[in-house]
């Protein structure tokens, strides 16, 4: 009789205690983002997160002790991850002009997701509660340090070089693009969200085409 031949397999690789760790905090940050799209900031609780993820309620109190951690790390994780998608695709196209306008697009591209949403309700919630407040008061900071950053960027892509006045815009930007994607929770009229925003974006580019000619008269 033939032999039978044994076919060895590679063994399977042991994940480390960080990479499980990670994959923890990963599915609670994601379980969070879901349910505060979805339910809205009150119901986001460490209990029905947990839940969400399914991981027991001493592996959410390893990662997260608190709530206002879980919340601020869930607003760093969606800060963060929508600034990396914005520059992935800038980044992507050549410098100049063309490209500070195709910014509006990608932007709203971003903001229209529903980790947007899911942002808003922990920005909200700052409102009322003094914990998470004074918990996200250095992440606010970081915000307005990261406009600034970014500031620097647009600038020489429209050749401009007041940054103060580019912030402004920025920040103007960002609140309008996030007001317009409330707007979408409410309307099942999204041709005229659509319209609206194209509509703030012909502005837009008018007022920077207003500081690139005042930049250009310069001596």
């Amino acid at each position: 009789m033939p032999k039978t031949r044994t076919i060895k397999r590679a063994p399977r690789k042991r994940r480390t205690n960080a990479e499980r760790s990670a994959e923890t905090r990963t599915q609670l940050i994601d379980a969070a983002i879901e349910i505060l799209f979805e339910e809205g900031h009150a119901a986001a609780t460490t209990i029905e997160v947990a839940a969400r993820a399914k991981v027991s309620r001493g592996g959410m109190q390893h990662q997260f002790p608190t709530r206002v951690e879980l919340l601020l790390a869930v607003a760093q994780h969606i800060v963060t991850d929508q600034r990396a998608q914005r520059r992935a695709k800038l980044e992507a196209m050549a410098p100049g002009l063309k490209r500070y306008y195709a910014s509006a697009d990608i932007n709203w591209g971003v903001q229209k997701q529903p980790s947007t949403i899911a942002f808003l309700e922990i920005m909200m919630a700052t409102r009322s509660d003094r914990a998470l407040r004074k918990g996200f008061a250095p992440f606010f900071r970081q915000l307005r340090d990261l406009r600034k950053e970014a500031a620097g960027r647009v600038g020489l892509d429209m050749g401009v070089t007041d940054t103060a006045m580019i912030t402004k815009i920025l920040h103007l930007h960002q609140m309008t693009l996030r007001g317009i994607a409330i707007e979408l929770l409410f309307t099942d009229d999204k041709k005229a969200v659509e319209e609206a925003r194209q509509l703030f974006t012909h502005y837009s580019h008018s007022f920077a085409d207003s500081l690139i000619a005042r930049e250009r008269k310069k001596p």
